[in-house]
Parts: structure tokens; C-alpha cells; sequence
């Protein structure tokens, strides 16, 4: 049975991973190597130093120093090689066990915090990205709107975009957003005379959309730096919150590779906790939640193979970022004892990629498959799912459209004395904040790698606001910073 349970866990524990050359493991630095390249590129001496030395390492090729030199380097340290090659003054060299990560040494970046609203100057849009125009550095909004975004000081003075689904996509400079930081969007809408040629079959839609991916989406393997949260919730009041700031090498969409993940930091927040307090675990991690991309892993509700579990139908077309996009909704049509969704997907009227999705699982398969999302449950207890909800949104940028956010939303209840009363609430949710083209010839892992059946290492201290440093992260509710600062004072 296709079925992937994609629920995160309920109790996670976080550390950061990330570790200086100077101050752990530093015995892979100080073993002496030899190489002799002439006339080479940086990026080729690297290529060849990791190799011949049993390392990993991950960067952005296009930081390194440019063009070509002789390298003669004769029983000298790892460690040696590296400061010569890189100084520290622009680079910065981290070792995960023996994965190096090499990263360029920046002027403060800038910062600052907005509010996406509707035209009324009221209504909050929530999840608006908002991002640096011709770029995959950003962030995105919050449930009321609100947003902080970290610009690296050698984009200073790029345009932001704003956009979101239903919404005129809007491109102001960073000096229009510093003296207003409330940011308008108007309502996308046009009239049906528009459209020269509506389809009349969405099973040749998705036909289409099928034989269009390797055009639609990158072919290149990504490195993507992504942000991740996960809150726990029961009978409405924060019990948890976990996060974290994850890299994931996202493979080429033509090929039958998994993502992978690895963590760089994260932090974790206990709040309201009781005494006799109930503790699940579900399946999944932040694998699952990266399994959302369903144009990498296909959903029945994509597969021919299982189309005929479906019915689909059009509904009314939209306009996303100008662009006049197709909305498909599907439900159940077979009467089988087979898992299936209900929910809408969207496909861009121009290129046929899609480029967003929402799904739940119905009742029926609800009850056929609730005890499967289960990883653990206490002894004497009986629990099942209520709702089942996920999305998944693309973006578009130099023509090819890259998997963006994720996100779930599942409520369970837990019964008690013979009573279902307990609920249970676990929403999650991923996003794409910067990524670049991984090198061909370079190695990511094994060290620091996530696995399925992992869980977060326990990270004990204070949630504070200045932990995330320079990284883009989902500004959080109100209510959910309410609850974490009333914990801390509890604490």
C-alpha cells in the first residue's frame, strides 16, 4: 500500500551540530597532507583534498576565490592549507565530524521586522513570502501577518517581493520598507473572458503536467537551507514547541534519490507541562515533512496508476504573480478500502508545472488507516486522528520552480476512562530560506545526517530571541510567543 506517514514527532529534542574548527574534533585538521595541481580552480584543489582525505564538505561554488592557480602544498597541516587557502578574515571553515562546511564571512546584514495586510491596511495575510527579488534568501509571514527578514549585507539594496496566493504580487525597494513597514496587498482577480482557451479535461491537464517536469523543475541537485517548526498543542494550550535550522540537498526531480537532512542548530521550548501529562509519538521527522514535495514523491492523487480512485473537476482559475493558473479539485470516487484525499491542486495555465497543493486524508481512510500514524501511544490509552491536513507551495525563479514551503496540520484525540477527550494538536511547517546549486563532484554526510527513526538531541537552555543569529526563520504567533514568555517566567 502507497501510504507514507508524514507526521512529525510529538516530543523532539534539539542540539545544535554545528562545531568550529577550533574547537572540536580538530585531529582531521592537524594531519599532514601533500597535493601538487597546477593551473586549477579552488573549487577542483578542494575536490581533491576531500577526496584523497576521507572528508565531506558543502559550500556555494560561487563564493570561492575566482580563477586559477599552482598548488604545492608538501606535508602541511589540514588545518595549515585551509587558513592559507581561505583566510579568516573572508571565510569562515566549519567541521561537523568530517563534514566541512565553508561558508563567506559577511558585513552585518541588515534586518528588519513588517506586517503583510490586505488592501484595507487591516486584515492580515498570513504565509505571504516575502523575499529578495532574483534570489531564494527570505522568509515568510506569519498567521497575522507579521514577518522578520535578515538581508545580507551584499544585497542591501536588492528589492523585496511579497506575494501570496489570491494577491498581486508587489516589489518595493528597501527604503520604502524601512519608512513604512506595512505592506498592502490587492486582491488578484480577472475576468473568465480573459482566458482564450479553458481546458476541458483535467486527466489531460495532469497528463501534461506529468510529461512537463523535467522542463518545470531543476534537474541539478540543491542545497537548500530550510527553517523548521513543529508545536504541540492539547485541549488548545502549547505544550511544546521544537526548531530548527536544517540543510537539505534536495536530488534532481528526474531522479529516484531521497532527500537528505542534516541539522545546524535548534532549540526547543516545554510549556504548560503537567504532571500526569500524556506523551505521543507519531511517525515521521523532519523526513516527512520534506516528503510533502509531491511532484519529487507523488501522491495517489498524481499517479496514473491510481486515478481511478479520484474524481477531479475544475474550479474557478486564479492569478498567481500574473500568471493565470489552473485549480483542480479531486475526491474520492472509488468505494474501496484503499487510503485516498480530498483537496485542490494548482497548475500554472502557461507551463503546466504545479505550483502548490492542499490535501487531507477523508473519514474513510482516516479510519482505515489511524492507528498507522501511531509510532508509540501510553499504555491504556486509545488514540485517533480527527483531520489530517497538508500543503505544499512551489516558487518560481529563472524559469524553474523549486519546492518552497511545507506544512501539517493534524489533530488527534486521546481516550480516557472510555471517553475520546483529550485533543491533540501538531502543526509543522518547513521553508526554503536560501539554497544554491550543490557541486557536482561534492560529498554530503554521512556525518550529522537525519534519520527516519531519529529523534532531536535534548538542547537545554533558554529560548531566547538573539539565538537564530543571522538566519531567516517564521516569526511566531502571537499567542505562541505569549505562551513561551509566560513559561519563562514561570521557570
Amino acid at each position: 500500500m502507497r501510504l507514507r506517514s508524514k507526521i512529525l514527532f510529538l516530543i523532539l529534542l534539539i542540539t545544535p551540530l554545528a562545531r568550529s574548527l577550533a574547537q572540536d574534533n580538530p585531529e582531521p585538521l592537524k594531519r599532514h597532507i601533500s597535493i601538487q595541481m597546477d593551473s586549477t580552480t579552488v573549487e577542483s584543489f578542494l575536490e581533491k583534498l576531500v577526496a584523497d582525505n576521507e572528508l565531506f564538505f558543502s559550500y556555494n561554488p560561487d563564493l570561492l576565490p575566482p580563477g586559477k592557480r599552482n598548488f604545492s602544498v608538501i606535508d602541511l597541516s589540514l588545518g595549515k592549507v585551509l587558513a592559507d587557502l581561505l583566510p579568516d578574515s573572508l571565510y569562515k571553515v566549519s567541521l561537523i565530524d568530517r563534514q566541512l562546511i565553508i561558508t563567506r564571512v559577511e558585513p552585518k546584514p541588515f534586518k528588519f521586522s513588517g506586517r503583510v495586510v490586505e488592501k484595507d491596511g487591516k486584515t492580515p495575510v498570513p504565509y505571504a513570502s516575502v523575499t529578495i527579488e532574483e534570489t531564494y534568501i527570505g522568509t515568510m509571514s506569519n498567521r497575522e501577518g507579521y514577518f522578520d527578514l535578515t538581508i545580507p549585507a551584499n544585497f542591501r539594496h536588492g528589492n523585496i517581493v511579497v506575494g501570496s496566493l489570491g494577491y498581486k504580487q508587489k516589489i518595493i525597494s528597501q527604503k520604502e520598507i524601512e519608512n513604512n513597514l506595512l505592506i498592502r496587498l490587492e486582491s488578484e482577480s480577472f475576468s473568465l473572458r480573459e482566458i482564450l482557451v479553458k481546458p476541458a479535461d483535467p486527466l489531460a491537464i495532469l497528463r501534461e503536467y506529468r510529461e512537463n517536469i523535467e522542463k518545470n523543475y531543476t534537474i541539478d541537485p540543491q542545497l537548500m537551507v530550510t527553517f523548521y517548526r513543529e508545536t504541540a498543542r492539547q485541549d488548545g494550550n502549547y505544550v511544546g514547541v521544537w526548531e530548527a535550522v536544517m540543510e537539505i540537498l534536495k536530488p534532481p526531480y528526474n531522479e529516484n534519490y531521497a532527500e537528505r537532512v542534516r541539522f545546524i542548530k535548534g532549540r526547543k521550548a516545554d510549556l504548560n507541562r503537567k504532571p500526569k501529562e500524556i506523551f505521543l509519538k507519531v511517525q515521521g521527522g523532519p523526513l516527512g515533512i520534506n516528503s510533502l514535495d509531491v511532484v519529487k514523491n507523488p501522491e495517489t492523487f498524481l499517479d496514473p496508476e491510481y486515478q481511478y480512485l479520484y474524481k477531479y473537476r475544475f474550479e474557478q482559475p486564479e492569478i498567481i504573480n500574473g500568471r493565470i493558473t489552473w485549480i483542480i479539485r479531486f475526491d474520492r470516487l472509488a468505494e474501496t478500502d484503499f487510503p485516498c484525499f480530498n483537496g485542490r491542486i494548482w497548475i500554472d495555465a502557461d507551463s503546466y508545472a504545479l505550483v502548490g497543493a492542499e490535501y487531507s486524508y477523508d473519514k474513510k481512510s482516516l479510519k482505515i488507516n489511524g492507528q498507522s500514524f501511531i509510532q508509540k501511544e501510553p499504555f491504556g490509552f486509545d488514540t485517533r486522528p480527527e483531520t489530517v491536513e497538508y500543503a505544499v507551495h512551489y516558487r518560481l525563479l529563472n524559469e524553474k520552480w523549486q519546492f518552497y514551503a511545507a506544512h501539517s496540520d493534524i489533530v488527534f484525540r486521546v481516550k480516557q476512562k472510555r471517553k475520546f477527550k483529550t485533543e491533540y494538536r501538531n502543526v509543522t511547517d518547513v521553508l526554503v530560506t536560501q539554497q544554491f546549486p550543490f557541486p557536482k563532484k561534492a560529498r554530503f554526510g554521512p556525518d550529522g545526517i537525519f534519520h527516519e527513526k531519529d529523534i532531536f538531541s535534548e538542547k537545554i537552555g533558554p529560548y531566547d530571541k538573539t539565538f537564530w543569529g543571522n538566519y531567516n526563520v517564521i516569526k511566531p504567533d502571537e499567542d505562541l510567543s505569549k505562551a513561551i514568555r509566560e513559561s519563562a517566567i514561570k521557570d
